[in-house]
């Protein structure tokens, strides 16, 4: 594929290593090596970035340590960053840098690369500034109310209800998807429309529902308890004969709306999308304040950032025909 970022051959004119007594490392060694170093929530975080490099190098369907991640120097780690510019914010291109540079640099130690292709990357950094445009795009009413439906028209009657459940709780609340996925059903309380659910930062906080949103979580969880499911995770993964498995990881659920938007037929979304729709129609609506006791911000300066609403009425305006 021409979009594919092709990595160096071996036999580059760097030092060779020398040749190690002992125990011979491999690539996945050096990566869950690095790996071990990071706490829990860290750990999955980098694992995220990790799996973004992959698929931009062309490994997509490839497991992480089998990537060849001692092939990777400073001009394969600009082009990512330059692949990455414009579709998330800075903040996380400087997570994903920090994951590819680390299984390299653990490569480094265990031997398997040589330290000057190594140091040219400590030199890459993510561009300045605040990216507006990589926090996520907002998502028109029409569009989600063509998801929703979607949902209930849906001949994978259990896979629908699912759905529903995910795009309730995404577009209802605003929570992000490690927290949607991490959100089990004992921590519902659907008559008073809350939760409780474990945050950024491993604090336990109430989140609220949107009125229209408890209803497709009522008929999901009465759908669970008759398959005698009546505890754990709310959103799980699907078998290809549509019964709930396993939890749906962070990774899972963006699959999973991808899956949907493309069923829909509605133009494409990240998870993230729903949590800044949620923003600007709070914002809009109640205010700044209370957009960030919503989201869950320390600071009100972020929530700002979230407000798409004087571009909605740009596009308003400029979209109007004229003469």
């Amino acid at each position: 594929m021409s979009n594919l970022i092709v990595l160096p051959h071996t036999n580059s004119t760097l030092p060779m290593i020398p040749a190690e007594t002992g125990h011979r490392y491999t690539v996945e060694f050096a990566m869950n090596a690095f790996l071990g170093r990071l706490a829990k929530n860290s750990r999955a975080t980098v694992l995220h970035g990790l799996r973004k490099a992959a698929d931009e190098l062309g490994y997509e369907d490839a497991p992480l340590q089998m990537v060849p991640w001692e092939r990777i120097g400073a001009p394969e780690l600009i082009q990512l960053v330059q692949r990455w510019r414009g579709t998330v914010t800075n903040a996380s291109i400087r997570i994903y840098i920090y994951s590819v540079r680390g299984v390299v640099e653990s490569c480094v130690t265990h031997n398997l690369v040589h330290r000057d292709q190594y140091e040219p990357m400590r030199k890459v950094r993510a561009p300045k500034g605040t990216n507006r445009i990589g926090l996520g795009q907002y998502v028109k009413e029409r569009d989600r109310r063509q998801l929703l439906q979607s949902c209930g028209e849906d001949e994978r009657k259990v896979l629908g209800k699912r759905d529903k459940a995910m795009l309730s709780i995404l577009f209802g609340s605003g929570v992000r998807r490690s927290e949607a996925t991490r959100l089990e059903i004992q921590d519902l309380n659907l008559d008073e429309g809350m939760f409780q659910v474990v945050v950024k930062g491993d604090h336990l906080v109430e989140k609220y529902l949107a009125a229209w949103a408890i209803e497709p979580l009522r008929e999901w969880i009465a759908e669970l308890a008759s398959l005698n499911i009546r505890s754990g995770p709310i959103l799980r993964r699907m078998s290809k004969g549509g019964k709930p498995l396993s939890p749906m990881s962070p990774n899972g659920l963006w699959r999973a709306l991808g899956e949907r938007c493309l069923y829909a037929g509605v133009p494409a979304m990240k998870p993230h999308d729903a949590r800044r729709t949620l923003a600007t129609d709070l914002i809009s609506e109640h205010g700044l304040n209370i957009a960030k006791i919503a989201l869950g911000h320390a600071n009100i300066a972020t929530t700002a950032i979230y407000d798409m609403t004087d571009k909605n009425i740009m596009k308003n305006i400029f979209g109007k025909k004229t003469g």
